[in-house]
């Protein structure tokens, strides 16, 4: 019997994924499993992964067949098959040759169930036109929607994604080998997607949307690999295409405004119109290579070129409102280049001591012509004049990056080593607020051992990243026109307040200090710690994020006495802290809508701290009983999240935010008995128990914002059971 348990669950996974059942038999080679279950729960969120969002039956068949080579005959083939009948089942068949090919054909679905109990005005949602019904009566509020209650329908978001792949590898010589690969993936259901109308100050309306998800990807992958005595290196080539069969999202705007010109809204029969993910196609060519030399040290490195372009047709500046000067370009005629290096080396210089360098360089360069568009805002304005804020170009977004590293490793004796590292990151950029920053990294980390019976390691952290002056009027200068740009002066130029700091671009000192510790008391008991803290400072930072924190605690402990049963106990935590500033603001008569450090009013500032934190906790038991004919393996888990959000003003009324929780336990039980001849019996038993709150939907219908139309889904909470039984024949 083994059984493995992570020192720490991640934190999506153990507190937000659907059950990932014991529905999946683990069943050996050459057998054959027939499963019937039941689903005690009709519930999206319960079968988010699995498929199995219906109560009452369902099968499942487990398939693994395969040949078994001779000395005479070295060919091989297998079949099989995962969860078929369900969402999630997939099959791989596999034939070649053992030291001359290698044929493989493998076929995948993946769900993914979000929610079911959305309700929406619109007919066809989920499709590319949405309607409204024939006797819907408009309103410049949600309130004033007299139909709407009357007009709903069940609105319900998911998505299914297929993926059909296979392979060839041959080996062409005792050196040489090529390995091709292609795959076909479709993704099809829904989403859902914000749709407006309006664009400035208090007259925006909308709609949350079930948008239509109809994808088609299609991937092929080349190589020619070379093997020698010391040096290896392969030749490859991808190439990509992305198709989405709904270029665009077209709905019926159900709100009347008397701020919108005529033809914007339901009164005029105005439609907006969104495009949706456009085709894109990219090709790369990759060259990767190592050798090692007579003195030990071994280089390694990787060349790649891609190119990823997109031309597909625009839409029109607004399909509500007329727009007398065209659209500059017909398509975007999208080109980025992207060159990737990388070079390694290492080298042990002595008998205690190992050499390792890095290097990494990326040049993503975006050749996309630039166009001056002269936008109708949010279909509900007229068509912008060159000479004004509306009047806009897409910006060119470039990004360079080199990286250097240096680590130096010394051993002390027996297991203990000291390690140490260097490194330095160089990023420059285009279109945003800082032209440059840079980056310089170091570490210590100290493995150590405490004779037989502990080992461990310890590492400590620093970094500090600098950036060029930060200067806010970059992006307003490259996504405007310049002619509109020379008529303005002073706080004018400011597109974001001056003195917001984007977290990702601006200086930042990060230290961070990480440990574990493993006993092993006796041949029957292990104890694992694994311990992180980690914090990061802006210096600069007077409106946006100042300051993040982030704790991590994880230990595990393991009994295995060798009389039959084996058991883990694990326990984890993860503690997220940050804490940002800003200020509340009118435009007022002042010339721009940021006001002056000089007259900023000290009440308008304000400050919020949010916390996420998530504990899990588990115990995982496994029996060996009736002379190993029965194993027996029961896991129990309890996942907490909570997230709260705390806010202090010396000025402005407030009121906290409600905490955001979500609480799963589990139970999962599974039991395998032999049968004799041939022919055993499986049972997975599965119950799930899950209460969550979230104030973003609880409490939240169609109608409870003035201007926006929302599904009103709640946050999910259930509890239930999943059952399957499975009959397994060994096949010969």
């Amino acid at each position: 019997m083994t059984r493995r348990y992570s020192h720490a669950l991640p934190l999506f996974t153990a507190v937000l994924t659907a059950p990932v059942l014991a529905q999946t038999v683990t069943i050996p080679e050459n057998s054959l499993a027939i499963g019937l279950g039941l689903n005690s729960l009709d519930s999206y969120r319960f079968g988010r992964f699995t498929g199995i969002t219906d109560d009452g039956p369902f099968a499942a068949v487990q398939l693994d067949w395969r040949s078994t080579p001779t000395a005479s005959d070295a060919g091989y083939w297998s079949v099989t098959g995962r969860n078929l009948g369900l969402d999630t089942g997939g099959f791989t068949l596999d034939y070649g040759r053992s030291g001359r090919f290698r044929f493989f054909l493998r076929g995948d679905q993946l769900p993914h169930y979000r929610f079911e109990d959305g309700k929406t005005p619109f007919r066809g949602s989920g499709s590319a036109l949405q309607t409204l019904p024939a006797n819907w009566v408009g309103a410049n509020s949600s309130a004033g929607l007299s139909t709407l209650d009357a007009s709903l329908l069940p609105m319900q978001v998911d998505k299914q994604r297929q993926r059909l792949t296979t392979g060839l590898t041959m080996q062409l010589s005792d050196a040489w080998q090529f390995a091709g690969e292609y795959r076909h993936e479709t993704k099809q259901g829904e989403e859902t997607l914000g749709a407006i109308f309006g664009s400035t100050g208090g007259n925006p309306r909308g709609a949350l949307l079930a948008r239509p998800i109809d994808f088609e990807t299609d991937t092929i992958e080349l190589g020619l690999n070379r093997t020698g005595a010391r040096s290896q290196y392969s030749f490859s080539y991808n190439a990509m295409l992305f198709s989405n069969h709904d270029a665009s999202l077209s709905w019926q705007n159900p709100f009347n405004n008397p701020q919108w010109p005529s033809g914007a809204s339901y009164r005029d029969g105005a439609f907006g119109q969104m495009a949706l993910e456009p085709d894109t196609r990219s090709s790369q060519l990759q060259f990767s290579g190592a050798h090692t030399f007579d003195d030990g040290g071994r280089l390694s490195g990787s060349l790649s070129t891609t190119r990823l372009e997109q031309d597909d047709r625009f839409l029109p500046y607004s399909s509500a409102l007329a727009a007398p000067v065209p659209l500059p370009r017909t398509d975007l005629a999208g080109r980025v280049d992207t060159l990737v290096a990388s070079l390694n080396y290492s080298r042990t210089l002595s008998r205690r001591l190992l050499l390792r360098l890095r290097g990494n360089y990326t040049d993503c360069d975006n050749k996309t012509p630039q166009a001056l568009n002269l936008r109708v805002a949010g279909d509900a304005a007229n068509q912008a004049d060159p000479l004004s804020i509306n009047a806009r170009r897409n910006r060119l977004y470039d990004l360079q990056t080199s990286r250097i590293e240096a680590d130096l490793s010394l051993r002390l004796g027996g297991a203990r080593r000291l390690a140490f590292g260097l490194g330095h990151e160089s990023k420059d950029r285009s279109s945003v607020d800082v032209a440059r920053t840079r980056e310089d990294t170091g570490y210590l980390k100290y493995n150590f051992t405490a004779g037989s019976r502990a080992n461990g390691w310890l590492k400590l952290s620093h970094a500090e990243r600098d950036a060029t002056a930060y200067d806010s009027t970059i992006p307003l200068r490259a996504g405007h026109n310049p002619d509109f740009i020379a008529t303005l002066i002073g706080d004018e130029l400011f597109e974001n307040d001056p003195f917001l700091r984007r977290y990702h671009l601006t200086d930042r000192d990060r230290d961070e200090l990480s440990s574990s510790v493993n006993f092993f008391p006796t041949d029957a008991l292990a104890f694992s710690v694994l311990a992180k803290r980690s914090a990061d400072d802006y210096p600069d930072s007077t409106v946006g994020l100042l300051d993040s924190r982030r704790r991590n605690l994880a230990f595990d402990l393991s009994l295995n006495p060798g009389t039959g049963w084996q058991a883990s106990i694990y326990y984890a935590l993860d503690d997220y802290l940050n804490r940002q500033a800003g200020y509340a603001r009118s435009g007022g008569g002042n010339p721009t809508p940021f006001y002056p450090a000089s007259v900023r009013l000290p009440g308008n500032a304000w400050r919020v701290k949010s916390t996420d934190q998530v504990s899990t906790t588990g115990l995982g038991i496994d029996w060996d009983l009736l002379d190993s004919r029965l194993q027996l393996g029961l896991d129990l888990s309890d996942a907490d999240a909570v997230t709260t959000t705390e806010s202090a003003s010396s000025g402005l009324n407030r009121a906290p935010l409600p905490a955001v929780s979500t609480l799963i336990k589990n139970v999962s039980l599974t039991a395998n008995y032999d049968l004799g001849s041939d022919r055993e019996l499986q049972l997975n038993y599965y119950y799930e128990d899950l209460n969550s709150s979230d104030w973003a939907l609880d409490g939240v219908t169609t109608n409870t914002l003035s201007n926006v139309l929302l599904p009103g889904n709640s946050s999910p909470a259930y509890n239930g059971h999943l059952l399957l039984v499975s009959y397994v024949l060994r096949l010969h």
